[in-house]
């Protein structure tokens, strides 16, 4: 087991070839866009309170 060997780290690396052993180089990570910077809303005014219906009173029954 050394630098003839195709299965060891040594075989691979004397061989120059790349393998589970020997893993190349990573890729570089794709680069992120920026974020987009949040618009800041203005206060809403507090609303006004809704007027509420008067309901005419009821006639009583007569008995």
């Amino acid at each position: 087991m050394g630098k003839g060997d195709k299965r060891t780290k040594r075989g691979k690396l004397f061989r120059g070839t790349k393998g589970k052993s020997v893993p190349g180089k990573q890729p570089p990570a794709p680069v992120k866009p920026e974020p987009k910077p949040v618009a800041v809303k203005a206060p809403r005014p507090p609303r006004e309170p809704k007027e509420q219906a008067v309901a005419a009173p009821a006639p009583a029954a007569e008995t």
